[in-house]
C-alpha cells in the first residue's frame, strides 16, 4: 500500500536520505551514528517487520565484529594500551573505540540503504535522474533492482538443479565444487542477458530521447514542504555545531568527546528527529488509516 513516507515526492526521498547517509558517513561522532544506526534499525523494524530486522541485524553484527577485530589488529594508534599483541604491537583502547565507531557508522549505513532500496524504487529514480542523465538513471535503477532479482533467480536455478540431482549439497566435494560453478555459470550469463534485454527493451521505447515525453504521478505537496524544511534545518544546525566546535570529538591520540551541555542537547534532538520522519510520518498514517477502517 503506498502510504506513508511511500508516497512523498522522490526529490523528498532522495534528499531525506542523502541528507543523512552525507551525516553518517562524514561525520564520525559517536552520538550521531548511534541516533543514525537507532533510527534505521526503527524504520526497518516497523516497515519491513521482525524478519526484516532481525536478519539485517544478524549481518550488522557479523560486519561489525569483523571491522572492530581488524581495525584492532591493524591500527595501533592512541596512547592508551591495552595490551600487547604476539607481534610486540600495541593494542589501544582508542583503536578499538575507532572500530565500535566505524561498526556504527557501516551499520547505519545499511540500514538505511535497506530503506532506501525500499522506497526509491525504479520509476522514481529514473524520474530524478532521467532528464540530467538518461543512462545514469537507468544504471542506478538496474543496480538496485539487481540484488532482489538475482535471488529469485538464484532460487529457480537451484531449485531446477536441485529436481535433476546437481545441487550443492548432492554428491561429493569435488561434485558439489562443479555443481556450484554449474550453477554460478548459469547466474553470470542470466545477468548479462538480463542487462542486454532491459537495454534493448528502452532503447526501443525512445528511452533518453531528447524529444520524448513522459508521464508521471508525482507531485509536491505542502508535506514535502515541510518534511524538506525539517531535513534542510537539520543539516544547517549540524554543520553550525561543528563549525563552531559545539559537538567537538576525537579519536586519536586519545578518545575525547565534548561533554554535555544544552547546546549539543538540542543538536542531537533535531538530528534524531529529522532522522525519525519517515518512521513517524508511517505511524501517524497507520493510525489514520486503521481510524477510518473503524468508522465503516
Amino acid at each position: 500500500m503506498n502510504i506513508g513516507f511511500m508516497k512523498y515526492h522522490p526529490l523528498t526521498q532522495f534528499i531525506f536520505f542523502l541528507s543523512v547517509l552525507l551525516v553518517t558517513m562524514l561525520i564520525m561522532h559517536p552520538v550521531f551514528l548511534a541516533i543514525s544506526l537507532a533510527a534505521g534499525s526503527a524504520y526497518i523494524l516497523y516497515s519491513g517487520g521482525v524478519r526484516a530486522f532481525l536478519k539485517n541485524l544478524v549481518m550488522m553484527f557479523f560486519i561489525s565484529l569483523t571491522i572492530i577485530i581488524i581495525n584492532s589488529l591493524v591500527s595501533h594508534g592512541g596512547i592508551t594500551i591495552i595490551t600487547y599483541l604476539p607481534d610486540g604491537n600495541a593494542l589501544t583502547l582508542e583503536s578499538v573505540i575507532f572500530g565500535f565507531a566505524a561498526a556504527l557508522l557501516m551499520s547505519g549505513i545499511l540500514s538505511w540503504f535497506y530503506s532506501l532500496n525500499k522506497i526509491l524504487t525504479s520509476d522514481r529514480i529514473i524520474y530524478l535522474f532521467g532528464r540530467f542523465s538518461p543512462k545514469l538513471a537507468l544504471l542506478i535503477s538496474m543496480t538496485l533492482n539487481f540484488i532482489s532479482k538475482f535471488k529469485n533467480q538464484l532460487k529457480s536455478v537451484r531449485a531446477a538443479q536441485y529436481s535433476v540431482g546437481r545441487d550443492m549439497k548432492n554428491g561429493k566435494p569435488i561434485t558439489r565444487i562443479k555443481n556450484g560453478i554449474r550453477i554460478f555459470s548459469a547466474m553470470i550469463q542470466w545477468s548479462l542477458e538480463n542487462s542486454v534485454d532491459t537495454a534493448d527493451s528502452m532503447k526501443s521505447r525512445g528511452y533518453g530521447l531528447k524529444k520524448r515525453t513522459c508521464f508521471t504521478l508525482f507531485r509536491m505537496t505542502s508535506k514535502d514542504i515541510v518534511m524538506l524544511a525539517i531535513t534542510l534545518f537539520s543539516d544547517i544546525c549540524v554543520i553550525i555545531a561543528f563549525v563552531t566546535k559545539i559537538l567537538d570529538y576525537s579519536y586519536y591520540p586519545y578518545f575525547e568527546i565534548s561533554g554535555v551541555s544544552t547546546a549539543n542537547i538540542a543538536v542531537y534532538a533535531v538530528f534524531a528527529l529529522s532522522c525519525l520522519l519517515p518512521l513517524i510520518i508511517d505511524i501517524s498514517e497507520d493510525r489514520k488509516w486503521k481510524y477510518i477502517q473503524s468508522k465503516i
